[in-house]
């Protein structure tokens, strides 16, 4: 038996209670708190789609009007109206559209349950796994529910927030009944086009025909085919010619097979045919392709590792790949990569990662200067290890030489950033005035409510020197990412541009959400100009050669006259 009971609070996760309210006589009750509720408007390039989201509560998430894909865990889902969708706590989701009047509810939940010693004191239930949701439920009226939740949650009326608590533990309740009524709604028939999708995935040796994948989408051939482009980007044909080359890439590269049989296995009779095709997908012919990756480097831990070794043209042949915290090179290069490690160091009593690492078998292990000495001994029986240098104004130079002496690529590390130079000059003449001046920008995060130092010393010393973007007189110093930026720093006079990164974490966007509507934010300087850029953790949490490109190119988008861009 299950049983739910709603409250309204603002508190931490553990809650206690007066000695009056017993909660004995249930044996497992829970209890709800809806910490959010609101409607998003999710424009093409909007603030949501910019990198994953981190549910840091049960989300769930609700298309009330437009079209929407929702990715979860780097897996994209065309969002249907009436239909609720999980996101659990932990896990990555992150929504775009190319609608312009496209919304979405999502709401922030948390359910508690008694302290096993203690009844009158509560706990957070992260873990609601006995509660057997599923990842994606269809209600008549869901739409309209969540709309009804996210306006009476919005009001300021006592009564009205107990209505939206109140509608969503219902909300709750149906996904939870529907499990219990029907064992097997965790399978649920999927989307017609996302089951296409996946059987494409499945089966790229097949021979797939638009009929047939049509015939599995329950759709005609001229609407799936039209339908397909426009949900996921690609023609179904580029999306089967994508699969059938990343797993021949894997195959190449993790094993002894023959060409032929590598074109068998992924669909091509013909193995020149398939020749031709991989190498105008790829600009190489297999051959050379496997010829360039016969030295196994292995990225470890951190993605500014693989910032440094791609300049050099230098594809790992292990990195840590993950939606979330180094979505850009996993899109990129994921295919190319065969063996996909766990972001982050490794735990001492986890041996996960370093079993991995010893499964590669690579020549070299890169790393970043902060690995732990346990690290570096494990590490160091499997491969030779690099670390790359601290970061301080201008590392990323030493370490790309330094890592291209060892690899006997000087000349191609010199080119490199001959060119990076060439265009960081470029660059200055674009945000340089007619009058000669720059544009001066504070740079911020925001972590829960409150607002922070953003960047490194490395990474603002390019910024502000190389680049010649004009430091605000009373900015929080370098390097002290703990420093809190204050209302008078946010209202200086000589800050025209305000570059903000908001944490993408569910509490942290609730938090954002109120500020951002505050009459006091609303009426700095840098907001009523619409000079307000907001920035992704990716490349701005990340110190390498690549990751300063990216900021380059993103700041003459947003502050160069000649190439206006503000995200509001």
């Amino acid at each position: 038996m299950i049983m739910i009971i709603i409250f309204i609070c603002k508190g931490e996760s553990t809650l206690n209670f007066p000695d009056s309210l017993s909660l004995t006589a249930p044996p497992h009750p829970y209890l709800l708190q809806l910490h959010h509720a609101d409607i998003h408007h999710i424009q093409p390039h909007s603030s949501l789609a910019l990198t994953q989201i981190m549910a840091t509560h049960l989300t769930i998430l609700v298309l009330i009007e437009g079209e929407c894909v929702l990715k979860r865990e780097n897996h994209p889902y065309p969002m249907r109206q009436d239909t609720v969708y999980i996101c659990h706590a932990g896990s990555t989701f992150a929504l775009s559209s190319e609608h312009l009047h496209t919304h979405v509810a999502m709401l922030h939940i948390e359910l508690y349950f008694p302290h096993p010693d203690d009844a009158k004191q509560l706990l957070s239930a992260r873990d609601i796994q006995s509660l057997s949701l599923p990842e994606e439920a269809t209600f008549l009226y869901a739409s309209a529910k969540c709309q009804q939740i996210c306006s009476a949650f919005r009001s300021t009326h006592a009564l009205h927030r107990w209505r939206a608590q109140i509608d969503a533990t219902e909300l709750l309740f149906e996904m939870v009944t529907a499990v219990h009524a029907n064992p097997v709604y965790h399978s649920q028939p999927e989307d017609g086009l996302v089951r296409a999708r996946n059987y494409i995935a499945e089966h790229p040796e097949q021979t797939l025909t638009l009929e047939q994948l049509s015939q599995i989408a329950g759709l005609s051939a001229k609407h799936f085919s039209d339908v397909f482009k426009k949900t996921y980007g690609q023609s179904a044909h580029d999306y089967i010619t994508e699969i059938r080359l990343t797993k021949a890439k894997q195959l190449m590269l993790r094993s002894g097979y023959k060409l032929k049989d590598i074109a068998h296995e992924v669909g091509y009779r013909d193995e020149f045919y398939f020749s031709r095709v991989f190498k105008k997908e790829t600009g190489v012919s297999p051959s050379q392709y496997i010829n360039k990756r016969k030295q196994k480097v292995a990225a470890y831990a951190c993605v500014s590792t693989l910032g440094y070794l791609l300049p050099l043209d230098i594809v790992p042949y292990a990195a840590p790949l993950h939606p979330k915290w180094s979505g850009y090179y996993l899109e990129r290069y994921g295919a190319d990569i065969p063996y996909h490690l766990e972001y982050g160091h490794a735990d001492p009593q986890d041996h996960a990662v370093m079993r991995r690492i010893e499964e590669v078998n690579p020549d070299w292990i890169l790393c970043s200067h902060a690995i732990q000495p346990w690290e570096y001994h494990r590490l160091s029986q499997y491969a030779k290890v690099i670390t790359l240098p601290q970061e301080q104004q201008g590392s990323w130079r030493t370490g790309l030489y330094e890592l291209a002496d060892l690899f006997d690529m000087h000349t191609e590390a010199k080119q490199w950033i001959h060119t990076f130079d060439q265009r960081t000059a470029h660059a200055r003449s674009l945000l340089t005035r007619s009058d000669g001046s720059r544009p001066s920008v504070l740079f911020v995060r925001m972590l829960r409510e409150q607002l922070y130092s953003l960047g490194s010393a490395g990474l603002l010393d390019y910024v502000y020197h190389e680049l010649g973007v004009q430091r605000p007189q009373d900015a929080p110093t370098d390097n002290n990412e703990d420093d809190l930026v204050t209302w008078e720093q946010l209202q200086a006079s000589d800050v025209e541009h305000i570059c903000i990164l908001i944490r993408q974490d569910s509490e942290t966007l609730e938090h954002w959400h109120r500020l951002r509507q505050s009459s006091r934010w609303l009426d700095l300087p840098a907001v009523r100009q619409h000079r307000l850029h907001i920035l992704s953790s990716s490349p701005w949490r990340e110190y390498s050669p690549i990751a300063l490109t990216r900021i380059r190119e993103e700041l003459i988008q947003y502050l160069s006259a000649k190439s206006p861009c503000t995200i509001r």
